[in-house]
């Protein structure tokens, strides 16, 4: 005996659309054996260097000087990220993020030995971190545009160096010079999106925005006529992100 739907006829267009479900959706799905994704991006941060900036306040204040604080500059980091796909929807990866970077300035005061050149100088020789993280794609893989969202936690690392000088012909004189350098942890939660370029799913450029907590403070070894032989060193990275990327699936 026939089936009820023996005789039913259905378009091309649909046999179409149905081959393409049942072989896995359209070319925007065909990921095949590629698990494996890298990401390189350009990170701008606001960090808050609520501390560190407040003394450079106080040191124009006292001196009659303007130096930049770290609100004045762009604070760029080079980041790479690598993920592995878990299924659909969840990816476990790691992330490293490096930058170097400083503010300096300098002024002419006046003291009892003349005219004299005020010179400041805070560099960051080294800032680094290593996050593992994991990211979750709510509307999975199934579109170009796949937004996700991603969390983090990890160490990071930073070595820096404040210096204040007074000098001119009869004076050189270090006024602050503290070292300073440590471990500290890190945790970091965003949002971003990853846009395909082409339908081989092979290429695409991603943009996201984050915020991150990363704060090292403690006492530190000091040296100058403006400060004691112990300091409290205060990096407060914590503040919002924003970056822009390209990343490999392989």
């Amino acid at each position: 005996m026939p089936t009820p739907f023996a005789h039913l006829r259905l378009p091309a267009s649909c046999l179409l659309a149905t081959g393409l479900l049942l072989a896995g959706g359209p070319a925007w799905t065909q990921e095949g054996a590629k698990p494996w994704t890298a990401t390189m991006y350009l990170q701008q941060s606001w960090p808050k260097q609520t501390e560190t900036n407040q003394q450079i306040k106080d040191i124009n204040t006292a001196l009659g000087t303007s130096f930049k604080t770290w609100d004045d500059v762009a604070n760029l980091n080079l980041g790479v990220q690598v993920y592995r796909d878990l299924n659909p929807h969840w990816k476990l990866g790691l992330e490293l993020d490096y930058s170097r970077g400083k503010i300096d300035g300098s002024a002419t005061v006046d003291t009892p030995a003349g005219p004299a050149t005020l010179a400041f100088e805070q560099k960051y020789s080294i800032y680094a971190d290593l996050l593992a993280l994991v990211q979750y794609r709510p509307l999975g893989t199934g579109h170009r545009w796949t937004p996700f969202l991603q969390a983090g936690l990890g160490l990071a690392y930073e070595k820096d160096r404040t210096l204040l000088t007074l000098r001119n012909d009869l004076l050189d004189e270090t006024l602050v010079h503290v070292d300073n350098d440590g471990w500290f942890p890190m945790a970091t939660i965003g949002v971003g999106v990853d846009v395909y370029l082409s339908a081989q799913r092979t290429w695409y450029a991603e943009v996201g925005a984050s915020y991150s907590w990363a704060r090292l403070k403690h006492d530190v070894s000091a040296s100058g006529s403006l400060v004691p032989p112990t300091v409290t060193a205060d990096t407060d990275s914590t503040g919002p992100n924003v970056w822009l990327g390209i990343g490999r699936r392989f």
